[in-house]
């Protein structure tokens, strides 16, 4: 719904190139404490072989915020609630008790996002770049609230993600559509070349 602003991360639409769509995802285990929350739509990092926040848009430059993949849910054992498998993982679940962490990462490189800008995205900006705005996402429903940032779109190699499509719906009710243009733009994106661990030559 491009009318309103209402982030939501990214969010896995498909495979580039229309192949055949597992929705698969790999299991990644938490062995390090992290101050920051991961929630549902969030691009994950890695470092020291475990799951971190990107806390700045990512670069071909390889470094703790280079995702990995996007967040697609966790489980954990609480000390109180016991068992817990939710949408987005407490910021320093481990310091507060957790253990067994395992965090849910959507991590095939070529696949296609949904994912909101934080303006107008007219149609002529297609096959552009763009980095990402790093918002902390909702404790209420566990959504990211990660967006394009809108004012970054041009060629420059060094951006996070591609635009490789428009979001196009029609409206079941007045401004309930996506539309290029609209006043928060939903985009189709796919990773910029090198900004995904396993587009990356180098390892970390």
């Amino acid at each position: 719904m491009g009318q309103v602003a209402s982030p939501y991360g990214f969010r896995i639409v498909k495979y580039l190139g229309d192949t055949p769509f597992s929705a698969g995802m790999h299991t990644y285990p938490m062995t390090a404490n992290i101050a920051q929350g991961l929630f549902f739509g969030d691009p994950v990092g890695l470092q020291n072989g475990s799951p971190v926040a990107v806390t700045a848009t990512p670069t071909p430059t390889l470094s703790a915020s280079s995702p990995i993949g996007i967040m697609m849910g966790c489980s954990y054992q609480d000390p109180i609630r016991g068992f817990v498998n939710s949408q987005y993982l407490p910021a320093n679940a481990i310091a507060n008790g957790a253990t067994q962490v395992k965090v849910k990462i959507f991590d095939y490189p070529w696949c296609v996002m949904a994912i909101q800008a934080d303006g107008s995205v007219p149609i002529n900006k297609l096959g552009l770049n763009a980095s990402i705005n790093v918002v902390a996402g909702s404790t209420a429903d566990g959504d990211s609230n990660f967006t394009v940032n809108s004012a970054s779109i041009a060629g420059t190699a060094t951006l996070a993600v591609r635009i490789y499509d428009f979001v196009n719906t029609p409206e079941p009710s007045p401004g309930a559509g996506s539309q290029p243009g609209d006043p928060f733009t939903d985009l189709l994106v796919v990773w910029n070349f090198g900004v995904h661990r396993f587009l990356n030559g180098a390892g970390q």
